[in-house]
């Protein structure tokens, strides 16, 4: 089988996104077992055994037919640490579109999906990461598995002409002067990779405080956690006539939206390989601004870019900005997955972690990626070291916490 991909997922193919998804286990880790899992998991998903090849400027998905496709799998010992540090490269889609790693150090385990963005984002991919694990667990007990009639993700263009709806033109709008978290100098290094020392975490209490907080005020997590860390990136501004600490700068970020429930009918996460929307927000900021009225005025900006189809422009225009690699300006970008869905988990194993972010050739951008697993919140940095000195992301990441408190109400 092959087919064309739609233009906004080509767009990750030349920087060689990939989205990686890590449950750390605990317990009688079974490496052919979770191997099994993976190979049933893509005859479900056959695209996970495909590559992408580029013909006549267009990129082609090929997915081997009747289940001739193989699967890629490594078991690794070492420690989870020094594979995000050093293991998690981009995969190259013309060779592999989908990769499981075993990273085993004794008992512990760190089950490594990764996915080259071109064929999904996090929604997507966790439908399919859920599958994977009720398949592993299945195959533990005895179980009936899965239905294996295969399934299809189609681009968001297929979904939109499917509901007689026309992509609209490539467009993003023009910020004028805007400032943000700016790389620093070229520097040698690798690709983007996750900084694995940096992940912001939540409690569960304190999650849940956050939650019924923004509840409370009529706005959203996002909107609030977006104001923190657009403050931090305000913070970290070197202080100039025009730009001292009490001037209101006009700071830049993006935010990739999920437009599925958008979508009339509305599309399951299965439904799309990509299904993103981008909505950059600008705001006036200081580095003492209201992080409630900041939020609040990143939400209308953000709500506003999804209902008047400016989210769907945009993300379109991006595609083409990331093949051609023109980009006038870096716009850091924040991606909520949202929760984890529940995972099974096979006998004798305990899934008692996740860490999700997603790596790329060298891009200048700085990403944010925000998950609540088990009901924590997670704030997870990746960036590329050509481009940001790894002390200034700890820094960054330093006064986005403690903004963050700010927002979290103290306990009743």
């Amino acid at each position: 089988m092959q087919y064309r991909l739609g233009k906004m997922d080509e767009g990750f193919v030349p920087k060689q996104f990939t989205v990686c998804y890590v449950t750390v286990c605990e317990g009688e880790i079974d490496s052919a077992l979770l191997q099994l899992a993976f190979e049933l998991t893509a005859r479900r998903y056959p695209m996970l055994t495909g590559t992408i090849a580029l013909a006549d400027g267009e990129c082609l998905l090929r997915i081997p037919d009747d289940d001739a496709g193989t699967v890629v799998t490594e078991t690794v010992h070492g420690s989870l640490s020094d594979w995000l540090r050093n293991g998690a490269i981009p995969l190259d889609p013309a060779r592999e579109l989908a990769k499981l790693e075993i990273v085993q150090t004794g008992q512990t385990a760190a089950v490594c999906l990764r996915v080259c963005h071109a064929i999904n984002d996090a929604h997507m991919g966790f439908a399919l990461l859920a599958d994977f694990w009720r398949t592993a667990a299945a195959l533990s007990t005895g179980a009936a598995l899965l239905d294996p009639t295969p399934i299809y993700p189609r681009s968001l263009e297929y979904l939109l002409a499917d509901r007689g709806v026309t992509l609209p033109d490539p467009a993003l709008p023009d910020p004028g002067r805007v400032y943000s978290f700016a790389d620093s100098e070229t520097l040698d290094g690798p690709g983007r990779r996750l900084a694995p020392g940096e992940r912001i975490t939540l409690s569960e209490n304190e999650t849940g405080r956050l939650v019924q907080h923004a509840r409370a005020l009529g706005t959203t997590v996002h909107a609030l956690l977006s104001a923190a860390i657009v403050r931090a990136e305000r913070a970290t501004i070197a202080e100039t006539p025009d730009t001292a600490v009490e001037t209101e700068l006009p700071m830049l970020i993006g935010h990739a939206v999920d437009l599925r429930p958008h979508l009339q009918p509305p599309a399951r996460p299965a439904d799309a390989t990509n299904a993103l929307g981008f909505a950059p927000t600008v705001t006036a900021c200081t580095t003492n601004s209201d992080l409630h009225i900041l939020g609040k005025e990143i939400k209308a900006q953000i709500v506003h870019g999804i209902e008047s189809g400016t989210a769907l422009a945009a993300m379109h225009a991006a595609a083409y900005v990331m093949q051609s690699d023109t980009r006038e300006i870096a716009v850091n970008t924040i991606t909520n997955w949202g929760v984890v869905p529940t995972l099974a988990s096979p006998e004798g194993m305990r899934i008692n972690d996740f860490r999700g972010f997603a790596t790329s050739a060298p891009v200048p951008e700085l990403s944010y990626f925000v998950y609540t697993f088990h009901g924590r919140l997670n704030i997870e940095f990746a960036y590329s070291e050509r481009h940001h000195r790894p002390e200034r992301v700890a820094h960054l990441r330093n006064v986005v916490a403690a903004n963050l408190q700010q927002v979290v109400p103290e306990p009743a």
